[in-house]
């Protein structure tokens, strides 16, 4: 009997990130005495979709799963297990990931047969086994951690499996990785004539010491899970397990041994949470002379940790800082205060420790004051030094996503159908969006689409003049212009990995007019010209590039949203979001507004809101996610 593990692609460039799920999942199938398994690793490989297709019916597999690590994969999904299941009828369709949150969708308008709900290990070496005998979804009723449909047409979800412990978790097999995919393409080199290509180590001094020359970047997990729980997170693991150090250590000598690394990526949603197991991990890391990045929690970041984790190579910490108001911490339950952050960012600064800003706006209770509390941190934390890049912010729109309770909000407020129909044309909606993208957002706030759409470049123009204000333009320009993300890419792909303004800087280079090798040495790149700009309507990189213009023309952002919405969905569409915008000022002038209760949305959607009428009782436990 044959598995064939299959992965979609889900961003506009193929992720540098290896698919430790499937992998690990490959790897565990084997132990389990399932030796006939096989990879195909469509998001690396990007082959068309009839060349994909082809491939897996030439595999002729008996049980096929689809890797769906976002619910922004639904359409590829879809469409991918409605093929295969045309071509190969007596396969089994199995989808696994966190889109399985919406198993009873994919069950009822796919070609799916099986939904692998939480952690994938022991359920789908449970199902391949069984796979062996029956293919039909009822047979499998009493494996744990599946959602079905039996005969009578009722979804059934057969529960939650126990986890496996943590020295088991991410056991990869790199060889499963070379023969489903190009395994080059996760081990790039990290440095061409001694400068970081990399952003996550950009900025570190320690990057130009020769012994460093000619190394690879390599990803590698230490734990899985997290100890928070945000309510627009959508993940299935609950808790945090952590892999013993001295594993960790031996997969970390793979590594530089088989793949030349010297550059490691910490993959941990949250690193270092057990302040034991990160202190014995500094310890030991220190021997191999790599450097590293992970993101983790601003809790516990002392400076004595931060300086701990620097000595031991630490090059870049990322937080998870979503807000810079009080009140929308609440709502997200991140379960820290504003002033940590600020203390975190505060003590990276000291320490010359690179500590990038990630922002989440948009969500239930974001007011124009609560995006001015942001602002406001967002203003000190990028004008703490005058080698900081202001620019240097991702902001995200909150994105309803399946097995949150911002999902289930969007859904009571009737924002996203409440029935299959209704939910999938939503699905479909965000497929291939990431959160970045203004125009695919829902707008769960009391305020206008219109105005939404102003809040990212008004945080980004505040906090540029700011800088400005501080430090002064020539700073500014030298920053900008000097940074190796913002002329140093050889065309203007997106990879989706950023939200702007971060982003732009990325998908620069069409408009730029001088990079780095067109230059002399020390001579700075030349600025693109703002009639440019305006041409090829790159108006948000004119925000940027122009950033004392842009804060003097301030006050008109409704008009550059405007027009930005006018190019994208055309003039009748603008109008109407400006009529929109018009009658909802008008009403708030003409009654007192309802106030927004400032609590968790966990507890908004459970408790004041509850189950909504016609769900299953199957999915409750799915929609609530971990």
């Amino acid at each position: 009997m044959k598995t064939m593990i299959v992965t979609t692609p889900i961003r506009p460039k193929p992720t540098p990130f290896p698919p430790f799920g499937s992998l690990a999942l490959i790897k565990y199938l084997r132990k389990a005495g399932l030796e006939n398994v096989v990879f195909y690793d469509i998001d690396c490989l990007r082959p068309s979709f009839d060349q994909a297709l082809e491939h897996i019916v030439r595999e002729r597999p008996d049980v096929l799963g689809i890797s769906a690590v976002v619910s922004t994969a639904y359409a590829y999904t879809k469409r991918l297990s409605e093929a295969v299941k045309a071509r190969l009828p007596d396969t089994l369709v199995v989808v696994g990931g966190n889109m399985a949150a919406s198993a009873e969708i994919l069950l009822r308008k796919t070609g799916t047969d099986l939904c692998v709900i939480g952690e994938g290990e022991v359920v789908f070496a449970n199902l391949a086994k069984r796979a062996a005998q029956t293919r039909r979804p009822e047979d499998f009723k009493d494996i744990a951690g599946l959602a079905l449909i039996d005969p009578a047409g009722q979804m059934i979800n057969t529960g939650y499996e126990t986890q496996i412990p943590g020295p088991e978790i991410y056991d990869i097999d790199w060889d499963d990785l070379a023969r489903g995919s190009n395994i080059e393409h996760f081990f790039p080199t990290a440095t061409k004539d001694a400068v970081i290509t990399d952003e996550v180590f950009n900025g570190d001094p320690r990057i130009r010491e020769p012994h460093r020359q000619g190394k690879r970047f390599g990803y590698l997990y230490a734990s899985k899970g997290c100890v928070n729980r945000c309510t627009f997170c959508h993940r299935w693991d609950k808790g945090l397990r952590v892999i013993p150090v001295d594993l960790l250590m031996q997969r970390l000598e793979e590594l530089i041994e088989r793949f030349n690394v010297g550059f490691v990526k910490f993959a941990d949603e949250n690193f270092g949470a057990d302040p034991r197991w990160l202190k014995e991990f500094c310890e030991k890391i220190r021997r191999y002379d790599v450097l590293w990045h992970c993101g983790t929690r601003v809790r516990g970041m002392t400076p004595e940790v931060v300086a701990m984790m620097k000595d031991a190579g630490c090059a870049r910490l990322g937080f998870g800082i979503e807000t810079g108001s009080e009140k929308m911490l609440m709502v997200m339950e991140k379960k820290v205060g504003v002033a940590e952050n600020y203390r975190a960012v505060e003590t990276t600064q000291a320490l010359a420790i690179a500590a990038p800003i990630a922002l989440v706006i948009g969500m239930p209770g974001e007011t124009k004051e609560t995006i001015r509390e942001t602002i406001t941190f967002c203003q000190h934390a990028k004008t703490l030094a005058p080698t900081l890049n202001p620019n240097d912010l991702s902001i995200n729109y909150a994105q309803a996503l399946p097995g949150t309770p911002l999902y289930e909000f969007a859904r009571a407020k009737g924002f996203i159908g409440r029935d299959i129909d209704g939910e999938e044309q939503y699905l479909i909606s965000i497929s291939d969006k990431d959160a970045h993208d203004e125009f695919s957002t829902l707008n769960f706030t009391e305020e206008s689409t219109l105005a939404c759409q102003t809040w990212r470049p008004l945080l980004t123009i505040e906090t540029n003049y700011a800088f400005i204000r501080k430090w002064g333009i020539e700073t500014y320009l030298r920053n900008l212009l000097t940074d190796r993300n913002f002329f140093s890419m050889d065309d203007a792909t997106d990879t989706g990995y950023f939200a702007n303004p971060r982003r732009l800087l990325e998908t620069k280079s069409s408009a730029s007019s001088g990079a780095p090798s067109d230059q002399p040495s020390g001579v700075l790149p030349r600025r693109p010209s703002l009639l440019r700009l305006l041409r090829k309507r790159q108006l948000g990189l004119a925000l940027i590039c122009y950033p004392v213009l842009a804060y003097r023309l301030r006050h008109f952002l409704i008009g550059l949203v405007l027009i930005k919405d006018a190019q994208k969905f055309g003039v009748p569409y603008a109008l109407s979001l400006l009529a929109d915008h018009l009658k909802l000022r008008l009403s708030k002038l003409m009654a007192a507004s309802r106030r927004f209760e400032y609590k968790s949305l966990r507890k908004i959607v459970d408790k004041d809101i509850g189950p909504l009428m016609g769900d299953a009782e199957a999915t409750l436990q799915l929609r609530k996610g971990r």
